[in-house]
């Protein structure tokens, strides 16, 4: 074995060990921590795709099991946020593969507690008539404050395809806003 490739295994070895270590100092405690920061992104974004009450709490929680299980998978700190919505993306669409049909006004009520006291409120039950596609982007984008490419990371789609969902669900959105009773 050449010095280079001595060099080179050692190098890799180390890099490891020491990605291994900044995760692994990610105890319950931290867990807990980082998933009460995320609780309402978390909330938001699966309310957005499953819609019923329950099935929120439900994804939720799987998803936050999942990600402890999982934690060593976890590639940096930074990117626990983006690795965690993917996991609940991922809870949200199993559990709509496994129920085929979701009622599009199921459980607005819910809304009427989170956006009660907010001017956004009626903004979210108009976002609430777009697509799920157009729905999901519009919800990470600006009440998430996600990046594009955060986003396309999430959904597992291509940049390009974000940009153009986010165009589209803000025409469709202003359509609807201008068709309701003079708007917002």
């Amino acid at each position: 074995m050449s010095i280079g490739t001595k060099v080179l295994n050692f190098y890799s070895y180390n890099k490891c060990k020491i990605e291994e270590d900044t995760i692994k100092k990610i105890d319950k405690t931290e867990f807990i921590k980082l998933i009460e920061e995320n609780k309402l992104p978390l909330y938001r974004l699966a309310k957005s795709i499953v819609k019923n009450e329950h099935d929120v709490q439900d994804v939720v929680n799987e998803a936050i099991v999942k990600a402890y299980e999982n934690l060593e998978r976890l590639k940096s700190r930074e990117s626990f946020k983006s690795w965690l919505m993917r996991i609940l993306v991922n809870e949200c669409y199993t559990l709509l593969n496994r129920k085929k049909k979701i009622k599009l006004e199921e459980n607005m009520a819910v809304y009427n507690i989170c956006y009660k006291e907010s001017d956004s409120y009626e903004l979210m039950c108009e976002i609430e008539k777009l697509k799920l596609e157009f729905r999901t982007v519009l919800i990470l984008f600006y009440y998430e404050d996600m990046s594009i490419k955060s986003i396309s990371e999430v959904l597992s789609i291509s940049q390009g395809t974000v940009k153009s969902r986010l165009s589209r669900a803000k025409a469709k959105l202003k359509t609807i806003l201008e068709e309701s009773e003079g708007g917002i």
